[in-house]
């Protein structure tokens, strides 16, 4: 096995997505939960920011480490196709826990769930940042800095969807395990594909879906007005 070395930006950028960003999550999952009595339009930047910073900085680490992240070559059309049977499964496999998560009233589906015209606009946008963003650093950046530092892709990518999987915490342990999964599956599409293309934009759609069908659902139990206002629910 051979050991590369990163320069400290590289060491930095590791440190701080496989480090600081699980545990802080982890450490204010309950503060962050309190965003789901906000209405999407008033927390749309608190949500968006860290997608650009993130994007950002996995961008520019990998700029100054040689890392290729938008090879030239369009994917091919079986990469396509695979990433579609891809996104058809994982909404098959996910979406009866959306639905339940809502039935079970876990207050973290108020976040996803964009509640009229203006809402479901932002929320686009807010998958197309995810899209592009967590895919350039939990599929692109990561795994490949972690693999020059291993020798070996393969903890590079156990230790990248752990990453992925914590910073999603907020969702909480069951939903954890289930993007675990989920972003294994994100990785083999990159590696079919052979680029990070196929990736984003299967991850932008997934977004989108998710956000329109934890509305849906919640609609259809009667958690949300049909004209698009937040019913609020008694506590006590």
């Amino acid at each position: 096995m051979t050991f590369g070395h990163i320069s400290p930006l590289g060491w930095a950028f590791v440190v701080f997505v496989t480090v600081i960003v699980p545990w802080a999550v982890l450490r204010n999952r309950e503060s962050a939960l309190l965003m789901a009595s906000i209405p999407l339009d008033r927390r749309f930047y608190a949500m968006l920011m860290p997608q650009l910073f993130l994007g950002s900085l996995a961008t520019l680490t990998c700029f100054f480490e040689g890392i290729e992240l938008f090879p030239p070559r369009a994917p091919s059309a079986s990469s396509w196709f695979a990433g579609t049977i891809f996104l058809f499964a994982a909404l098959a496999v996910v979406r009866p826990h959306w639905r339940r998560s809502i039935e079970e009233r876990e207050p973290t589906w108020r976040l996803f769930a964009p509640t009229n015209r203006r809402e479901r606009f932002m929320w686009v946008i807010l998958s197309l940042s995810a899209g592009i963003g967590e895919e350039l650093v939990w599929r692109g950046a990561l795994p490949a800095l972690l693999a020059t530092l291993s020798g070996s892709l393969i903890p590079a990518i156990v230790l990248s969807v752990v990453s992925f999987a914590l910073a999603h915490a907020i969702q909480g342990l069951r939903s954890v395990l289930a993007i675990g999964t989920i972003a294994v599956a994100f990785h083999a599409v990159m590696f079919i594909s052979g680029s990070l293309y196929v990736g984003m934009v299967v991850h932008f759609v997934y977004d989108v879906i998710a956000g329109l069908t934890y509305a849906k659902f919640a609609r259809d139990l009667g958690l949300l007005a049909p004209e698009d206002r937040w019913i609020r629910e008694s506590v006590g």
